[in-house]
């Protein structure tokens, strides 16, 4: 099995992996009481797991980043980010992209 094919497979999980992380972080750091030395190695792991994401997506093939809806015989890709690939390129209405800030401050 090659490089590529374990990103297509393992990408979801790893993705899903990152959104807990990132919901545990923002957890923490809202009680008020956390724990300085765990908030730091999560955000280093954070700030790390970020680009290699960013990286592992990069390299999956094309068929993996792309759904098709099943609008008959025409159906139309879309990246699972929301763009309308027949569109140019445009973002759907109601796209939302959130970013995270590591550094607590």
């Amino acid at each position: 099995m090659s490089r590529v094919d374990i990103y297509n497979e393992e990408y979801v999980g790893l993705n899903h992996a990152y959104v807990q992380m990132y919901k545990f972080y923002n957890r923490l750091i809202d009680s008020g009481d956390a724990d300085e030395e765990v908030l730091s190695v999560i955000r280093e792991i954070l700030l790390v797991f970020n680009p290699t994401l960013d990286r592992i997506k990069s390299e999956m093939t094309v068929k993996t980043r792309y759904k098709e809806d099943g609008d008959n015989s025409q159906a139309k890709a879309k990246a699972v980010n929301g763009t309308d690939v027949s569109a140019g390129g445009k973002k759907s209405a109601g796209a939302v992209i959130l970013h995270g800030n590591f550094t607590g401050e």
